[in-house]
């Protein structure tokens, strides 16, 4: 048995990369849906999906989710959580029940989404909850306020790292890999 502490949640790893098969048929179907161009931010957080950085999320966060995290720092379910994990947009075609392909802003398929909610935020009141301030020279204040009208939520499937084990080599470390080293060293 692990004497490491359980990944948050209390749950076991969540990774959302997909691998073989599976991989090669969602990057197939993917060639036929609406594409989507996410941020820096966005790009970076669907990749700690995929690797279980963010375990247990299976997804972009819902208002639900958003609003908790903004008021109480805790997701609906009332699991912490300190930052939104959201994904947004201004286009006004997109809508619940879309499935679409997630891009990063080099044009990279990242994954793809089912869009279970579209929805408006107070782009003022998370940075002031979160970040406690609305100053734009603060880094995540200017994320927030540069996203885009509507957030998207719902769950993903990963494709891609973004090339991050082919860049950093065996210093780019999934949390499987960092728990299993740990275990290892004792």
């Amino acid at each position: 048995m692990s004497k490491l502490v359980r990944p948050h949640g209390g749950g076991e790893l969540k990774p959302l990369l997909l691998a073989g098969s599976a991989l090669e048929t969602e990057k197939t179907r993917a060639a036929s849906l609406t594409k989507l161009k996410m941020s820096s931010r966005e790009t970076g957080d669907l990749i700690m999906m995929g690797i279980g950085g963010f375990t247990p999320l299976d997804g972009f966060m819902t208002k639900a989710d958003w609003q908790g995290i903004c008021d109480g720092y805790k997701m609906a379910s009332g699991l912490f959580w300190p930052i939104p994990v959201t994904l947004s947009t201004d286009d006004e075609t997109v809508k619940a029940g879309d499935e679409v392909a997630l891009v990063s802003d080099s044009g990279e398929l990242m994954g793809t989404m089912k869009i279970t909610e579209k929805y408006a935020i107070d782009k003022a009141h998370e940075c002031m909850q979160v970040y406690k301030t609305t100053d734009m020279e603060h880094p995540g204040v200017k994320m927030v306020m540069a996203q885009g009208k509507y957030n998207l939520a719902g769950p993903v499937k990963v494709l891609s790292t973004g090339g991050f084990k082919e860049e950093y080599g065996d210093q780019f470390m999934t949390p499987a890999e960092t728990r299993a080293a740990f275990e290892k060293m004792g």
